[in-house]
Order: C-alpha cells, then sequence, then structure tokens
C-alpha cells in the first residue's frame, strides 16, 4: 500500500512561507521559483492547478493531449480554477501537431514555454509577439550557445539524475558553465526534491528550479498507483539511464524497465508500464499534496539559506 499523507487542507504549522525573489519570479509574478515539471502521462490540469496556486509554475507536456479539443478543454479548466500563471512543454520534433498546440496556448494565455526536441526559434517569434518567454531544456553548451543565438529568454539546464530524458553533466557543473557562456537565466532540473537541494540550486547561480520525481507521489499527479509506490519504495541506485526506451537517453525506475523486458510487446501501452523517475526518489517517502511540498520547499530553502549565513558569520 502506498503511505500517505494528509489531505490538501493544510495543518497550523503549514504557514506560507515568505516570497523568494529571484529571475524567474520577475518575469512570472511567481512567490517561489519552483516550476512543476511537465510530466508525460503524470501532469495533467490538476497537478498544474496545485502547484501554480501554491506560489510555484505549474506546467502541462502538450503531448498528454492528443487532440486539440482535449487541450483546449484542460486550458479552460486551470483557468477556471486558477489565474495565476501556468507553462507548457511543447515538442517540435514533428509527431506532434505543434503549430496547433502553440495557437492554443496562446489563446489561453500561457506565458511560459518549455521546448523540446527540436528547434525553439519555430515558436519564438509568435510567443515573444504575445508577451510570453521560451526556455528550451537543454544538456550542453552546444545547445545552450545555439538556443541564444535563436533569441530564446532562459535555459532548462537539464542535468544528470533529471527523470525522462537528460544529460550526463551535474548540476553542479552545468549550471554555472550555462550562466557564464550564455549570459540566459538557467533553470536547474534534475535531482532537485527539496528545499535544501533548491539553495543549492540557487547558490549556483539558478534563477529557479524545476520539480518532478517527488512531485509523482501527490495526489494531484495521475500516475498510477503502482507507479507511486516505485516512486517511493525506489533509491537513487534504482534508476538507470538508458536509451532502450525512445532512442535517446532517459532516466527510468529500473524494476519498471526489467518487468517489459521480460513480457510481450505491449505496444503503446508500454507508457503505462515503463516509469520515468530521476535520482531524487532518494528523498520521496510518502504520498504528500503538491501545494504543500511546494510551501515545504520554499521553506526549508530559506532556513538553508539563513543557517548558511549564520555560518558564515
Amino acid at each position: 500500500m502506498v503511505p500517505e499523507k494528509r489531505d490538501g487542507r493544510r495543518s497550523p504549522g503549514d504557514a506560507v512561507p515568505e516570497a523568494i525573489h529571484t529571475r524567474l519570479t520577475e518575469m512570472f509574478d511567481l512567490r517561489y521559483p519552483i516550476i512543476g515539471a511537465p510530466m508525460f502521462l503524470v501532469s495533467y490540469e490538476e497537478l498544474a492547478i496545485a502547484v501554480s496556486e501554491a506560489g510555484g509554475l505549474g506546467t502541462l507536456p502538450l503531448p498528454n493531449y492528443r487532440e486539440i479539443a482535449e487541450l483546449k478543454n484542460a486550458l479552460s479548466a486551470i483557468r477556471r480554477s486558477t489565474d495565476r500563471p501556468i507553462g507548457v512543454n511543447i515538442h517540435l520534433s514533428g509527431k506532434f501537431p505543434w503549430k496547433k498546440q502553440l495557437t492554443a496556448c496562446l489563446d489561453a494565455g500561457v506565458g511560459f514555454f518549455i521546448t523540446s526536441l527540436g528547434d525553439p526559434r519555430l515558436i519564438i517569434s509568435d510567443v515573444h509577439a504575445s508577451g510570453g518567454k521560451v526556455f528550451p531544456d537543454v544538456v550542453d553548451l552546444r545547445q545552450g550557445i545555439k538556443s541564444r543565438e535563436g533569441g530564446a529568454d532562459g535555459l532548462v539546464a537539464v542535468g544528470a539524475g533529471a527523470g525522462g530524458h537528460g544529460g550526463n553533466i551535474p548540476i553542479p557543473v552545468l549550471v554555472p558553465y550555462l550562466i557564464e557562456k550564455t549570459g540566459l537565466p538557467v533553470v536547474a532540473a534534475g535531482g532537485i526534491s527539496t528545499g535544501r537541494q533548491m539553495a543549492a540550486a540557487l547558490a549556483l547561480g539558478a534563477c529557479g528550479v524545476i520539480v518532478g520525481t517527488r512531485l509523482i507521489a501527490t495526489p494531484e499527479a495521475r500516475a498510477r498507483s503502482a507507479y507511486k509506490a516505485s516512486v517511493i519504495a525506489s533509491g537513487p541506485e534504482d534508476i538507470v539511464f538508458s536509451d532502450r526506451i525512445t532512442g535517446n537517453k532517459a532516466n527510468w525506475i529500473r524494476e519498471s524497465v526489467d518487468r517489459v523486458a521480460q513480457s510481450p510487446d505491449l505496444g503503446s501501452k508500454k507508457w503505462l508500464d515503463i516509469w520515468s523517475a530521476g535520482q531524487s526518489v532518494a528523498q520521496v517517502e510518502a504520498i504528500t499534496p503538491a501545494g504543500e511540498i511546494i510551501r515545504e520547499m520554499a521553506r526549508t530553502c530559506r532556513e538553508t539559506c539563513a543557517a548558511l549565513q549564520r555560518a558564515m558569520g
């Protein structure tokens, strides 16, 4: 059975932490520089709303919505529930109707776009014309420079240990490297599930963080119960970095990869049975409401920074 924590109602000790100010929060009028990762078959309206309402930036991966009507309904549902900023991850590989998806998102007032698997220049002019920002995800300096030259507003540095597709350069190396060489604001993604890890990323110069793996184990995530339980039960040594699943290097829970490898060809259903997660499963211990996670991270980040300041005299 999956360990449960209390529901989304706040306890007396769950007070709202003070705001944290960075370039990311200034760009999007956020309380905290925390982005909920756009996770395939996990991040839908409920999770995006919960993260944004808690003071972060909730996002959706557009491949979750195979029909434009479904996407429009999802965006409308979000807007009926919150007026806080939201973002999307748009795939530009050509496998999805990104032009129609882009139009639907801009019409709904989406202002933050993470681009993947394609040239961000395809959308930058239209997004900028609507007052939005584009942050391509990158795994190395070559991609970062190409994104800057294409007019990107910032970068998502996907480091080693990140859930889903990623690179093999650790965040403590990748983030300051990209900042120094490109001059763009950089969001850190990979191995960040706690406020202490968030404080470390901010100390590296990141303007914000993306949290994914820890948000899988929430009531708002649409991941299967067995998937959530596996995230809780796994340690970082249980994560495998492999290109066997999609042809691109990505992190997966070894248990699910091994189980499917021993099964008959599942076709399209394999995406329900092969589970993506990052090495920060190490910090996931129970099912916890997404809003509580965001507030806890912000509170612990501030406490960590204050403790370091005291240590410095």
